[in-house]
């Protein structure tokens, strides 16, 4: 099938191959990798003799590929994709991120909404727990991503209910970056209570799925969009998880590809904290504050220059000020022209913002005080 055009924007030439690959029965990311690598492409594993195809996929998936409706809901979903303004990678695309292809079963295709440079950014922090969290594990996670945020962190999780919204609320609400990773199609909202959420990551940061456009919630796509959500992360923390929690398969994937966990202490007889509290005594690297959490994962002593400032006229808030004589400009924008790491002139922008001296605006956008 010829790379499909419309308005500008191009679906990569392999994308619907792979996808036809990826819907067969029985077929998932490790097939679809297994017949690419024996084939040479996936359209050449389409065309191939049904008797060899079968021996790696199965003879339900030989047959299956010469049914008319697995390539039109392909054609149709890719088609939806551009008139919605999605962008497709596949794992032959140079932007397609290097995280994700340590995995065993990298996802074949990825649909994208929102900031795709986001995927480049290096020491994304995914946080992970429990649906029905309590409200103090909430609160913690809401207050972890502002801290996250506001020291230039980008911050990923699932979009689900309990723990997952309540530190994507937090990095929002101080303008900061957000990835959301789906078991649904990049334009399904799940849950409905998240739509203003949703809506606010894709427009301020990204939204990563690896399922066709319209494709609704299922039970095994959570399990399966985890590991995505291991590897775009650096550290992996769980806030809060029960015996049996989806967080404990995030945290397999991430130890699988030597990611550092971080796991919230719980109360010990809290069934919520059953399965993060074994994390613990297994040897995962337990969260005691906020504060020093971030220090750790931005190396950069975000916590010391939050408490202290230089000398008038000199070091980073004087380049800051200098940068800031004209327009509003955003914290990526503003760090790079001050010479500065991200965490680090977020950080102090941050203390510049509580003594007056500049005004933070939506978008992550900085300029001076009036």
């Amino acid at each position: 099938m010829d790379s499909l055009t419309t308005g500008g924007s191009s679906i990569p030439p392999d994308a619907p191959d792979l996808l036809r690959l990826d819907q067969l029965p029985g077929v998932g990311p490790v097939t679809v990798r297994k017949l690419v690598e024996y084939y040479g492409s996936a359209a050449r594993a389409l065309e191939a003799p049904a008797g060899t195809f079968s021996r790696i996929a199965g003879t339900n998936a030989a047959r299956a590929r010469s049914d008319v409706n697995l390539h039109r809901r392909v054609e149709g979903a890719l088609r939806r994709a551009e008139r919605i303004g999605v962008r497709v990678l596949t794992w032959n695309c140079p932007e397609y991120p290097d995280s994700l292809r340590h995995l065993s079963d990298p996802p074949p295709v990825l649909f994208l909404r929102g900031r795709m440079g986001l995927l480049a950014r290096a020491g994304t922090v995914t946080v992970v727990g429990a649906r029905r969290a309590t409200e103090r594990a909430r609160d913690l996670a809401e207050r972890l991503g502002v801290s996250l945020a506001r020291s230039g962190v980008v911050v990923a999780s699932g979009l689900a209910l309990g723990i997952d919204g309540a530190v994507h609320s937090g990095v929002l609400r101080v303008g900061g970056e957000a990835i959301g990773v789906l078991g649904t199609g990049p334009d399904v909202i799940y849950p409905r209570a998240h739509r203003a959420l949703f809506e606010r990551i894709v427009e301020r940061g990204l939204v990563v799925s690896e399922f066709l456009p319209g494709t609704v919630a299922a039970p095994y796509h959570f399990p399966r969009r985890n590991r995505i959500l291991a590897a775009l992360a650096s550290s992996v923390v769980v806030v809060e998880a029960g015996r049996r929690s989806g967080s404990l398969i995030t945290v397999d994937h991430a130890l699988d590809i030597g990611r550092d966990v971080w796991v919230v202490p719980g109360p010990i007889e809290a069934s919520t904290c059953e399965g993060s509290n074994r994390l613990l005594g297994e040897g995962a690297r337990p969260l005691l504050a906020i504060a020093d959490f971030v220090e750790a994962v931005t190396g950069e002593g975000s916590r010391g220059l939050l408490e202290r400032r230089e000398a008038p006229g000199t070091g980073p808030e004087m380049r800051i000020l200098a940068v800031l004589a004209g327009d509003a400009l955003l914290a990526d924008e503003l760090a790079a022209r001050a010479g500065l790491p991200v965490a680090t002139a977020l950080a102090v922008l941050t203390t510049m913002e509580l003594h007056g001296e500049v005004e933070r605006m939506p978008g992550m956008r900085f300029r001076r005080a009036a």
